[in-house]
């Protein structure tokens, strides 16, 4: 604080406004407003130094890419860039749209920001859309749009990592497909066809996502999701090709990196999982799931089987090798270069929100206080943390 006290000044006195104004009168305000000033001083200094560390063979490549153009030639199987990190250049595009006002570097540090915020946002309206109040629903996104990993990946890794907010439209689309249909149908095979586009990683959540909806959903739920597919099959079919190169690493060394990218019972991804995870929002889904009497009607029985099947199939695929079905999910083609598998608990971790909010309400807490609570274990757990992004070079 002392070193760039104009720094913390600017971001506490926007941020402030912002959320102080936004609380009765707009979520996105809010939620922008409070991001702001919990990582200030990052709002008043991203055009001025790379947020996280740089470079990285990922920020350095990413920037490099970009520099090319390679987002220019995203659909070009035969493209170098393409064939090495595939068709899903998305985040790119925002960069280029970014750089009208900032400079590469600083317009994905503005893209880091606004994909916190979006995935604060989109969670908050998946759980409102869930029955959630809306003071309920804004308290229980900030674990899933501010969580610990987020953070990590912003602090070493290129931008789109960041962006489960996009995967938290997708999952807000299919609910209200499900409910309501009309033009839900079509927004969802929209959301899809541009998280898969940001980042093949949700394409491959969001598809666990549609499978759930398949089982579960309405007729006009299943109607997002064969929207969903028709969206997706342009990017499946660019992909596949990209994957038989020579410039890729053969299987085996996406096997080794799968078996350290895990989820475990004490850490996610080698993060500290108390950490990583947002505690007050686990202890609020575990009130929220407790049965009372004549809590169980055919429809809420049908919703409560698709929260445990999201629940359980993206926490086993998480835990990667050490299961049985992530051999059986490598099998399937393309995925050998599946690397992460912790990714899927991303999924579990938006499930734990919105069963955090049903839990604000159902236990008629103050979401205001258990808001602040969530900020003080954030401040304490997230930015004590050493992956919390620092500002390095270039300047």
């Amino acid at each position: 604080m002392g070193a760039e006290p104009w720094a913390w000044a600017i971001s506490l006195l926007a941020g402030g406004l912002l959320l102080i104004w936004g609380w009765k009168r707009s979520r996105l305000a809010f939620v922008a407003g409070t991001t702001i000033c919990l990582t200030a001083p990052a709002f008043a200094m991203l055009p001025l130094a790379v947020w996280g560390h740089f470079p990285t063979i990922d920020k350095a490549g990413s920037l490099s890419f970009y520099a090319l153009g390679a987002h220019w030639q995203s659909w070009d199987t035969s493209a170098t860039a393409t064939r090495l990190i595939g068709v899903s250049m998305g985040h790119l595009w925002v960069t280029e749209i970014l750089d009208l006002v900032f400079a590469p570097f600083a317009a994905m540090n503005a893209q880091a920001i606004i994909n916190l915020v979006l995935g604060w946002y989109f969670a908050s309206r998946l759980a409102e859309a869930a029955g959630a109040s809306r003071e309920a629903s804004l308290a229980s996104g900030l674990g899933f749009g501010l969580g610990l990993h987020a953070l990590r990946d912003i602090n070493w890794y290129t931008i789109e990592k960041c962006g489960q907010g996009w995967l938290a439209l997708y999952a807000l689309c299919l609910l209200r497909a499900h409910e309501v249909g009309g033009r839900w149908v079509l927004a969802a095979g929209l959301a899809y066809g541009w998280a898969f586009y940001y980042n093949s990683y949700w394409g491959v959540l969001g598809a666990l996502l549609g499978g759930v909806a398949l089982l579960f959903g309405s007729p006009d739920a299943r109607r997002a999701v064969l929207a969903s597919a028709l969206a997706g099959v342009p990017f499946v079919l660019l992909q596949m090709p990209s994957l038989a190169n020579d410039t890729l690493p053969l299987p085996g060394a996406f096997a080794e990196r799968a078996a350290l990218d895990v989820l475990t019972f004490t850490h996610w991804n080698r993060l500290e999982l108390w950490r990583a995870v947002d505690l007050a929002a686990a202890v609020l889904a575990v009130a929220s799931v407790v049965p009372r009497p004549g809590d169980v009607t055919r429809s809420k029985g049908r919703a409560w089987g698709a929260v445990a099947t999201l629940m359980t199939f993206s926490t086993l695929l998480a835990l990667g090798p050490a299961t049985p079905l992530w051999s059986a999910f490598t099998a399937l083609p393309g995925m050998w270069r599946f690397a992460k598998p912790e990714t899927f608990f991303h999924l579990a971790v938006l499930v734990l929100g919105v069963l955090a909010a049903r839990g604000i309400d159902r236990l008629r807490l103050d979401a205001r206080l258990v808001l602040a609570v969530q900020a003080a274990l954030w401040l304490a757990l997230a930015r004590t943390h050493s992956v919390y992004p620092g500002f390095s070079a270039p300047g």
